[in-house]
């Protein structure tokens, strides 16, 4: 699923309870990485959409409701198609009123579908403001699909500032630790460390609804008795992006 979501938990969710708006993302990679599985190690195109505040009064909280999606522009060395998306993502999440200053709890649920197949995912998490750093930690649980009875939980930090009135900045680090399910597709590995990134990116209003920006995102990986290499897992440790984003 895209990436993005836990690191902007980490940086954005203790913003509080939004209005209702749509916001899209298009966003050009030089890799699909997800939680450290190199997914493709060519370009791809990530546009997503994404719905939320519905007009709630803070004391309720907010829903929000998006989808995302991966198209492979790199046929990924014969692996993948590049005529048709490869992944579509359907998510929905709660977040709770604000119980504590600076404290914000969600929950949500993912559908992760690959043109016939389909992994589901429900996830919990919180976010907590400390001398401008955004803290965040998810726990994700997967419900149903291959990887039925696994648990992943992510840790993120992040810090971001305005540069400008137009451009600002951020940094955001994050570690993975994961509980194997008793399922094929990860039968028999350990659990343990999975994955780290740490990464800065750039973005620029340019004007009150659109705009731009870019990232590089470094990865790395703990234990190939956790995440296994013979399938090239860990072909691309270094992600690079151009986004171009709506906010209505």
């Amino acid at each position: 699923m895209k990436k993005i979501i836990t690191t902007t938990i980490a940086t954005g969710l203790v913003a509080g309870v939004a209005s209702a708006g749509v916001s899209t993302t298009f966003d050009f990679a030089s890799a699909y990485v997800f939680r450290g599985t190199t997914l493709n190690e060519g370009a791809v195109f990530q546009p997503g959409i994404e719905a939320s505040g519905y007009g709630l009064p803070e004391e309720y909280g907010s829903v929000t409701f998006g989808a995302w999606a991966n198209w492979d522009l790199d046929d990924n060395d014969g692996a993948a198609s590049t005529s048709e998306f490869s992944e579509t993502d359907w998510y929905v999440s709660y977040s709770l009123p604000a119980f504590v200053d600076g404290l914000d709890l969600f929950i949500g649920y993912c559908d992760y579908s690959y043109g016939g197949t389909s992994d589901k995912e429900f996830n919990v998490g919180a976010g907590y403001e400390i001398a401008g750093v955004g803290l965040g930690l998810t726990g994700y649980f997967m419900s149903g699909g291959a990887y039925s009875g696994q648990n992943y939980y992510e840790f993120t930090a992040g810090y971001g500032i305005d540069i400008t009135d137009e451009l600002s900045g951020s940094v955001d680090a994050s570690v993975g630790y994961i509980l194997q399910s008793d399922k094929p597709a990860s039968a028999g590995l350990d659990d343990g460390l999975n994955d780290a990134s740490i990464g800065a990116s750039l973005g620029y209003a340019l004007g009150e609804t659109w705009s731009v920006g870019a990232s590089l995102t470094y990865i790395t990986n703990f234990d190939d008795d956790v995440l296994p290499d013979a399938t090239g897992a860990y072909d691309v440790s270094v992600v690079g992006m151009l986004s171009l984003a709506a906010e209505m």
